[in-house]
């Protein structure tokens, strides 16, 4: 029997070709590829990575400067780890943790300066406990506290010198019952009553504490 090396050869050069067909458009299983954006002026404004699709390991983002802007980690698609956030000087922004795409445990936001500017606690991506927003200068802004997301109880208002400036009560998120507004002496300013966030009654003051005005 006589070798054909003509057909022996299409026949080889049929196989390579599927081979390499194969290699070219059939995706591993484990595929990762790494993304970057950038902007007009050529300078890296993002670096991600993803796998099978999705976002997957350190995800960058920068100012036009090159400094870092933000950092953070995903797992299968969704942030997972830690958060955080930086001003163009490097200094610190924002930073929190993440589980399964949802915020979760302590949070906190800080000025250029690096004094702290809010602080609260999150549980599936909603706030929950009390929270506190500070001035610049380290002075308490504002205060309350949070339950599934919404504000629960009493929640307060300050002057940038510490003053109490006003004081509300929460239902499910809701204004509920007596809430005051003060002048920074002290003196009663403003009171309304509030059911389930419907004002009803308003009264106000004159700094001399005498009722100016009734609605």
């Amino acid at each position: 029997m006589t070798l054909n090396m003509k057909n022996i050869k299409k026949a080889l050069v049929g196989k390579l070709l599927t081979v390499l067909l194969i290699i070219l458009f059939v995706p591993s299983v484990g595929f990762t590829e790494v993304s970057k954006t950038y902007y007009k002026s050529g300078a890296l404004k993002e670096e991600v990575t993803y796998k099978k699709g999705k976002l997957e390991g350190l995800e960058k983002l920068y100012y036009e400067s090159g400094k870092l802007w933000l950092e953070s980690t995903y797992k299968k698609g969704k942030q997972e780890g830690l958060y955080r956030e930086y001003y163009e000087s490097g200094a610190l922004k924002v930073e929190g943790t993440y589980k399964k795409g949802k915020l979760k445990g302590p949070y906190r936001e800080y000025y250029e300066n690096k004094n702290l500017k809010a602080e609260s606690t999150f549980k599936n991506g909603k706030q929950e406990g009390p929270s506190k927003r500070y001035f610049e200068s380290g002075v308490v802004q504002a205060e309350g506290t949070y339950k599934k997301g919404k504000l629960k109880g009493l929640f307060k208002i300050y002057y940038k010198s510490g003053a109490l400036l006003g004081e509300a009560y929460f239902k499910n998120g809701e204004l509920e019952g007596l809430n005051r507004e003060y002048y920074e002496s002290g003196k009663l300013r403003t009171a309304r009553i509030f059911e389930k966030n419907k004002l009803i009654n308003v009264k106000e003051y004159n700094e001399q504490g005498n009722l100016i005005k009734e609605d």
